[in-house]
């Protein structure tokens, strides 16, 4: 089968996201089942280490300054501009059997396709440009516009995970016969790969002993970094935080531990290599993730695989990989108090953190690893290649 992928980034040349970690599985699996796949994707810094298969499709036309609130723009101009050149190399190549594009991706091929071209399918991912708070997603007006069309012209839409399959249909104005369950998945070979790299944490500032809280994602507002630190200043301080990754809220966050006198409690080492991530997740007690809004959520992936006990917030996609009482716990979004006390709970003599692990790790292998997914991936391909092509 013949396969074409459009997305804007794939791991480890576009970064450590949960959209380029979901790429890759996608392209390495798909190759390995025996597809013949092209990616058509942006330029990165260093393209010199790209696989066969990747095709690099020239990206700004607008030089918007990189400064923070410049990326709506960038994203309403530069990237749907990029998506119609991607259409257009993908319709210019040998025809594909079929075309699966991610979010706004999608809507250059949306637009440019005629009644021959080959179907598509649409991954919205987290949705992010619908869930954002009223003034930021009033200025994603145009992108949200560009995925609902791009979802009102395939003829998939995915839902990433149960718990998302009514959004997917009330953000993009779908019907249900439109929607497919698919759910995430993650590279349980990069996972062991990656082990074994780190044996000293002190540069990551944990000690022997230290009771490790380990936190991964994008330093921005919608992740609810600022909520887990005023849940943490409501505890004893037996703990280590340590937040991993990068973002424009760095120096809030801050400032924020600083006010709440949690400094000599908190570590912020920013991105890591993936091997130092595996040493952390393989220290850390627990595994907290109190994000706002959420897509499927990768790094939930990950600490699962790693047998860590999660406890994460009811939105978006993890309460189909959170088991409460199970395997972590839920709490509600923003809820300072929820957060504190799942945590506590978590800290009592009673809680068999390890049970609760042991249950995440075999969650991870049994229904959210590629080699499985794949098949699932190209069932769907099959079944849509089946049926008249109905737009």
């Amino acid at each position: 089968m013949r396969v074409s992928l459009i997305s804007r980034g794939i791991f480890p040349l576009h970064g450590y996201g949960g959209l380029e970690r979901h790429v890759a599985g996608l392209f390495k699996y798909l190759r390995r089942a025996g597809c013949d796949v092209s990616l058509y994707t942006t330029p990165p810094k260093d393209p010199r280490e790209a696989p066969d298969g990747i095709r690099f499709v020239t990206y700004r036309l607008i030089p918007w300054p990189r400064r923070k609130g410049l990326v709506v723009l960038d994203r309403e101009t530069n990237y749907l501009a990029w998506s119609l050149r991607a259409a257009k190399r993908v319709l210019a190549d040998p025809r594909p059997d079929i075309v699966q594009a991610d979010g706004a991706a999608g809507f250059g091929y949306a637009f440019t396709r005629d009644e021959n071209a080959p179907p598509m399918v649409l991954h919205p991912h987290g949705m992010e440009e619908f869930k954002a708070p009223p003034l930021k997603r009033t200025a994603y007006l145009p992108l949200r516009f560009a995925t609902r069309f791009g979802a009102r012209r395939a003829e998939r839409v995915l839902a990433p995970d149960v718990s998302m399959r009514a959004e997917v249909m009330r953000h993009l104005g779908i019907g249900p016969d439109r929607v497919a369950v698919l759910p995430n998945a993650i590279d349980l070979e990069e996972v062991a790969r990656w082990r074994g790299g780190f044996r000293d944490l002190s540069r990551f500032g944990v000690a022997p002993g230290d009771r490790v809280l380990l936190s991964v994602g994008r330093l921005e507002p919608n992740k609810g970094f600022a909520v887990l630190a005023r849940a943490l200043a409501e505890l004893p301080r037996e703990w280590k935080w340590v937040l991993v990754g990068e973002g424009p809220e760095r120096n809030r966050l801050e400032r924020t531990i600083a006010a709440l006198g949690l400094r000599e409690h908190v570590t912020l080492p920013g991105s890591i290599p993936d091997e130092g991530l595996s040493a952390l997740y393989a220290r850390a007690t627990l595994f907290v993730h109190p994000t706002l809004y959420e897509g499927s959520s990768m790094v939930t992936l990950e600490a699962m695989a790693h047998g860590k006990p999660v406890i994460a917030t009811r939105v978006g996609g993890i309460p189909d990989k959170i088991l409460h009482g199970r395997s972590g716990l839920l709490v509600p979004p923003g809820d300072v108090s929820a957060l504190a006390s799942a945590i506590r709970e978590a800290a009592r003599p009673s809680t068999n953190l390890s049970a609760w692990g042991g249950e995440a790790e075999r969650l991870a292998r049994e229904k959210f690893d590629w080699a499985t997914r794949v098949k699932d991936v190209l069932a769907l391909y099959d079944d849509i290649l089946k049926q008249p092509q109905a737009r």
